[in-house]
């Protein structure tokens, strides 16, 4: 079940990216308007990937618990 570990943990990378990415927009020097704009984006990115962890916990709690029930 290596994979399941390996996902996890390149979903958990990717949050971590956008974050810092969403922090280095919240105190860059850009037009306010694009600021905005990218911050939106970035942010949207984030939603996402909590959106995708949520569902790959799902996943993986419906797969280990047809596991035990099969024991």
């Amino acid at each position: 079940m290596r994979i399941i570990e390996i996902v996890t943990t390149d979903l958990a990378s990717d949050r971590l990216k956008a974050e810092e990415n969403l922090e280095n927009l919240i105190n860059s020097k850009e037009d306010t308007n694009i600021r905005v704009s990218n911050i939106k984006k970035e942010l949207e990115k984030i939603v996402n990937i909590d959106n995708m962890i949520n569902k790959w916990i799902k996943y993986i709690s419906k797969d280990e618990s047809n596991n035990n029930n099969n024991e």
